[in-house]
């Protein structure tokens, strides 16, 4: 297909938050009547909520109504998300961060993997180059090459490092409560280091890791963030007696910020895809290099975390 003018790529952002500006340009295209018949059934809520255009409302708290009218009264991208943060959620900066990284991987590993290689392949492209919709979309409409996708260097196991820290009771960061995933794992690392298990450096790294809680980048960090709970908190009632899971994570949902299973799902897809063409791969291949393995022997940071504790790799999905 050529390409659509005034139509942004879903890779457009502005202060950070990606596919905002394209969705505006689809409601103004739309109402001049120069958005081509194929896109407007997939236009706002379309498709069960499953959209871009779905989720990305839902991300700010606004309808695609009350967005659509305001964009039809004029003014910048700028103006419009100033509005929006004035009538929405005012999502944080990690927050937005959080949602780009989501969205811009979407496709990759997850259960829409398989719609997007389907798609590639009916399109005459190859489904194991282009590995996200964000870069189907934009080979698609022109503003991007399928020739400046290649093949990434993968070479899947099976790997082992030389001596695995192997820990019992320790489960692997995949492993979710109630669709939360990681949450297991800061519950038993707590425990583990109570009684005296958990490595010295491992206890000392728990939490914020001794800095601003606010921007510490841990994975306990991440997920007391995300739930607005507080890590002393929570590790005082894990070291009273309350060691199971979901008792907790009733509790984190009751006094934190209660976010929605949506809002659930995209944080733990982007805590699932940590490593992988964002800003912590060369803290993954680092690690990688550091165990004597290749920098592109896993993808993630959970496949490391994995890896490092003697587990098996987990089957990857397409």
């Amino acid at each position: 297909m050529p390409s659509i003018p005034g139509l942004l790529s879903p890779y457009a952002s502005i202060e950070g938050l990606v596919y905002f500006p394209r969705m505006l340009s689809k409601i103004r295209l739309h109402a001049a009547g120069k958005l081509p018949l194929d896109y407007v059934p997939y236009l706002g809520d379309a498709f069960a909520g499953k959209t871009f255009d779905s989720r990305c409302r839902k991300f700010l708290g606004v309808t695609y109504k009350e967005l659509a009218e305001r964009t039809l009264e004029g003014g910048s991208d700028a103006e419009i998300l100033a509005w929006e943060r004035s009538h929405g959620k005012n999502p944080s900066a990690e927050e937005i961060a959080i949602w780009s990284a989501y969205s811009t991987k979407r496709g990759w590993r997850d259960e829409a993997a398989t719609q997007r290689a389907n798609w590639a392949s009916e399109e005459g492209f190859d489904p194991e180059a282009i590995l996200t919709f964000f870069d189907l979309i934009d080979v698609i409409e022109g503003t991007r090459k399928a020739t400046d996708f290649t093949l990434e260097p993968f070479h899947p196991g099976p790997f082992t490092v030389p001596h695995p820290t192997i820990i019992p009771g320790l489960p692997s960061p995949y492993e979710e409560t109630d669709g939360l995933i990681y949450f297991p794992r800061m519950i038993a690392k707590i425990i583990l280091a109570a009684e005296g298990k958990l490595p010295e450096a491992w206890a000392k790294a728990r939490g914020s890791m001794g800095g601003d809680p606010a921007t510490v980048q841990s994975f306990d960090a991440y997920c007391c963030r995300f739930l607005g709970i507080n890590y002393e908190e929570l590790e005082s009632k894990v070291l009273a007696g309350e060691t199971d899971p979901s008792t907790l994570l009733a509790w984190s949902l009751e006094v934190g910020t209660h976010p929605n299973s949506d809002e659930i799902t995209i944080w733990s897809t982007f805590l699932r895809k940590r490593g992988w063409r964002d800003d912590y791969t060369h803290h993954l291949i680092f690690r990688l290099e550091e165990a004597g393995l290749s920098g592109d022997a896993v993808r993630t940071m959970f496949d490391y975390i994995d890896l490092d504790e003697g587990r098996p790799l987990r089957p990857l999905l397409v």
